[in-house]
């Protein structure tokens, strides 16, 4: 049997059918995967979002009409921390968890941004 024989055996045909689908199968699967990955960040974005706005409308604006129109540095802990708890509800009913779709270290961080977005607006 020549090696010709071997490239064009249908062994060896079918083997390199099964290789190459498998290659692609991976090629497209982590596509897929991504897709989904991305499709549950910004879900987890989403609920945060939903959360800083429903905080700052509720309780934020109440303490600055009440007061001197800014808050103190505690009251804008207690507005992080109403912000954050909201957030980890209204994800877990969507059925997310926030924390690891965005990072428990980075929860702030997203939540700052989020409220420069909206004072800024």
């Amino acid at each position: 049997m020549s090696i010709l024989d071997v490239i064009t055996s249908e062994t060896m045909l079918a083997l390199t059918a099964t290789v190459v689908g498998g290659v692609w199968a991976v090629a497209k699967s982590s596509s897929w995967f991504e897709r989904l990955r991305r499709r549950r960040l910004e879900r987890a974005l989403l609920a945060l979002e939903a959360a800083v706005e429903e905080v700052y409308r509720e309780y934020v604006r109440a303490l600055k009409e009440a007061g001197n129109g800014s808050l103190t540095p505690d009251e804008q802990r207690k507005a992080r921390e109403y912000a954050r708890d909201r957030a980890l509800d209204i994800a877990r009913t969507q059925g997310i968890d926030l924390l690891r779709e965005l990072g428990a270290d980075y929860l702030d961080l997203w939540i700052s941004r989020l409220v420069r977005k909206l004072k800024a607006a």
